[in-house]
């Protein structure tokens, strides 16, 4: 080709790119300065310059890796897909007076994390002593057994006022997955026979 031929492609080639600012791949009607539709590999690094900021209306999605490499949608707003936590709340009814000794959840430990974050029962309570009426704490938590999170649940220091009245405690529960959030382990920390006690390093700085 001659110089003028080239020349002649250049002007071209930039007249079509000012005609058609959107340029898409596999799609005739590309929605914005670039659309790929389909599957598209990057081995450097992406940066973004703008995100807008999420309303209240806005449905929330995420991103997620799997362990192939592949990214997937976490849409959470969806009531039967996967989300970043779960708040199941447990309706334990009649249990013995106040007293739930295990309660098995048959949440797997080794995939989920559950804590019990709220708990009450709902029968008039009497301390033990009978010297006063609903003034005990209830005592609630999760424990791991045979490879599953189960519930304790208890008023330690007080019984129904009448033993023959059903009660039910309601039981709030968080549970996330351990893919989606960090687990730190153990720490152990010496008190000395003391009452004080301070962490060697922060876990989060």
């Amino acid at each position: 080709m001659t110089y003028n031929t080239y020349f002649f492609l250049g002007l071209l080639m930039c007249a079509f790119c000012k005609v058609h600012s959107q340029v898409g791949i596999n799609t005739t009607s590309p929605r914005k300065a670039l659309e790929v539709a389909g599957n598209m590999k990057i081995s450097d690094s992406i940066e973004i310059y703008e995100i807008n900021a999420l309303k209240d209306l806005d449905t929330s999605t995420f991103l997620i890796q799997d362990n192939q490499q592949f990214f997937k949608t976490l849409d959470v707003s969806n009531p039967t897909g996967t989300a970043l936590g779960y708040i199941q709340v447990y309706l334990i009814e009649n249990p013995n007076l106040d007293w739930v000794l295990d309660f098995d959840t048959r949440v797997n430990a080794n995939d989920y994390v559950l804590n019990t974050i709220s708990a009450h029962f709902n029968r008039e309570l009497i301390m033990n002593t009978n010297q006063g009426r609903n003034s005990s704490i209830p005592y609630t938590s999760a424990f791991i057994k045979n490879g599953t999170w189960h519930i304790i649940a208890d008023y330690p220091s007080a019984n129904n006022k009448n033993p023959s009245e059903i009660g039910t405690w309601t039981i709030t529960t968080l549970i996330y997955s351990k893919d989606l959030s960090k687990q730190f382990g153990t720490v152990n920390i010496p008190m000395n026979n003391g009452s004080n006690g301070s962490a060697s390093t922060p876990i989060i700085n």
